[in-house]
């Protein structure tokens, strides 16, 4: 009887020690499914932020996108206006252009035909323009022909000053006080 009871103690003992070590179990198991459990929330809550984030970062890009393709429409209006203000301001150049050959060529005839009158009659002096210079674009030279005394021709401009080198210091019959000297 002492030996059974001994043994029946062992195997209490023992069993004892099972149910120990599946409690152990049991509560490892416990706290895994109970992380298991709210690991689905944090994930959840961790992909719900991600979502957040990429929504705003969505967000931001359209905006920038939408900035920049209002700034390229902007540019490209800036572009086409300043391509007809060129071309405007092209045509006035031609015409200006064409003027002043129009008055360069009557300015060289008239000088050609006054100072080729001069030369028959001798009353060219020393101190007349040479004829190389170019007009003025500011209107049509008058060159009049030299007064009883003066061997000179005189020069004026519509606007005033010289009309040959567009030197606004040169004053009718008086020389000029300008950098063309003449």
């Amino acid at each position: 009887m002492k030996s059974t009871m001994q043994k029946h103690r062992q195997s209490l003992r023992h069993g004892k020690e099972d149910l120990n070590r599946l409690n152990q179990a049991i509560q490892r198991l416990t706290v895994e499914t109970d992380g298991a459990k709210t690991q689905p929330c944090e994930l959840e809550k961790i992909k719900d932020r991600l979502a957040l984030r990429q929504e705003r970062a969505s967000g931001s890009a359209k905006g920038k996108l939408a900035w920049l393709e209002a700034a390229l429409q902007k540019a490209k209006q800036d572009m086409a206006r300043q391509l007809r203000e060129y071309q405007e301001l092209m045509v006035v150049k031609l015409g200006l252009d064409f003027e002043i050959a129009t008055y360069r060529k009557l300015l060289e005839g008239e000088e050609n035909s006054r100072l080729g009158r001069g030369f028959e009659s001798g009353n060219v002096g020393l101190d007349s323009p040479p004829a190389s210079q170019p007009g003025s674009a500011s209107g049509p030279t008058h060159l009049l022909a030299p007064t009883a005394g003066s061997s000179a021709l005189t020069t004026s401009s519509p606007s005033g000053g010289c009309a040959l080198s567009g030197c606004p210091g040169c004053v009718e019959g008086l020389g000029c006080s300008g950098f063309q000297g003449c």
